[in-house]
């Protein structure tokens, strides 16, 4: 059974049996007090050796790809795995920092676009990788408690296609788990270090996905191309966000307090610890009002905060979000104005 089909399975089904009190799910046990979390730790290392490194890692494997099952009808195909798959390539996230490595990725996702434009590429390879990266993260975190160290140095990415699609963590030493969000087989110390608080987990991960991971990539990707910070990171704190909403449509009840405490904590501070300034994860979207050309009626929508650019493409389409939609006719009038002058340009050139 492959990776995908168990990720099918309902959560439910798995790991019936055998489950000790502090392998229930978080409703069924009481919440570790500061001495127990000590015990837990003083425990640690025993426990560890009571498995093998590779029961750990299927089993952790198995529950990373179980807890992705409600996304599966945005993120199909989404995945995390702790060995590499045979006949996959498998891009080391570090090589990802040698400006020639990264450039050569962007230009090949340019042409699979359309586009020999270096910042549109850059955008939409950084969405690309997001959409590949930041949902098992997100999930594991918010589902299971667990924290996986994401920083670049650590993953491999999957690319079965020739473009990301589902992540590898290379080293699970540096994995932490708060106890109360963790309800999988495994003992908790199987899994990674306790921790005592959920800002602690939320930091941790923040740390590994944005600091150590795309800040880099977006200065290299800005460096050769160009591109502004500002819509890069939009793009990939749009990507972050969809994992949020899309957990909510496809399944309200997973709504929890860990849900609403770890977006708040995302998207809607001002400021980050990782670097100095605002956060420019901040509010990846917005609500506006609408009319209803023809009933006259006024409706919410939802838009991104900036532009990805994908407009700019010559197919000429617009996302589904695009923050320019309520002024479409006049983008389109822009779009066909600039097709205008490169197709004059060309003929005047021929004509030298």
């Amino acid at each position: 059974m492959t990776a995908i089909e168990r990720a099918a399975q309902p959560v439910a089904s798995v790991h019936k049996q055998g489950r000790c009190e502090k392998d229930q799910p978080p409703a069924e046990r009481a919440k570790p007090d500061g001495m127990a979390l000590s015990g837990m730790r003083a425990g640690w290392l025993t426990e560890k050796m009571r498995y093998s490194v590779t029961e750990v890692r299927a089993e952790l494997e198995q529950l990373l790809q179980d807890q992705l099952t409600p996304l599966r009808g945005r993120f199909k195909d989404v995945g995390i795995r702790l060995a590499p798959p045979e006949g996959v390539e498998v891009v080391p996230g570090a090589s990802l920092l040698d400006p020639a490595t990264l450039r050569d990725h962007v230009t090949r996702f340019g042409e699979r676009i359309g586009t020999a434009d270096l910042r549109i590429a850059g955008v939409h390879w950084l969405g690309q990788l997001g959409y590949a990266l930041l949902p098992p993260i997100e999930i594991a975190m918010t589902r299971s408690g667990i924290g996986l160290d994401a920083s670049l140095s650590n993953i491999g990415i999957l690319q079965p296609n020739g473009q990301p699609a589902e992540i590898m963590i290379n080293d699970l030493r540096n994995t932490i788990v708060l106890p109360e969000r963790y309800s999988g087989s495994l003992p908790l110390a199987q899994i990674g270090t306790p921790i005592d608080s959920a800002e602690a987990l939320r930091h941790f991960v923040l740390t590994g996905l944005f600091g150590h991971t795309f800040r880099p990539l977006i200065e290299r990707i800005h460096d050769f191309s160009g591109v502004s910070p500002k819509v890069m990171w939009g793009q990939v704190a749009y990507e972050a966000d969809l994992f949020f909403g899309q957990l909510f449509r496809a399944a309200p009840e997973l709504q929890t307090a860990a849900w609403e405490e770890d977006r708040a904590a995302f998207f809607q501070r001002h400021e980050w610890d990782l670097s100095d300034g605002p956060s420019p994860l901040y509010g990846p979207t917005r609500t506006t009002l609408t009319v209803d050309p023809e009933s006259g009626e006024e409706k919410s929508r939802t838009l991104r905060s900036t532009c990805c650019l994908i407009y700019q493409v010559p197919t000429g389409r617009m996302c589904g979000a695009c923050p320019l939609a309520p002024k479409r006719d006049t983008v389109a009038e822009k779009r066909a104005t600039a097709g205008e002058r490169r197709a004059a340009h060309g003929v005047a050139a021929k004509t030298a």
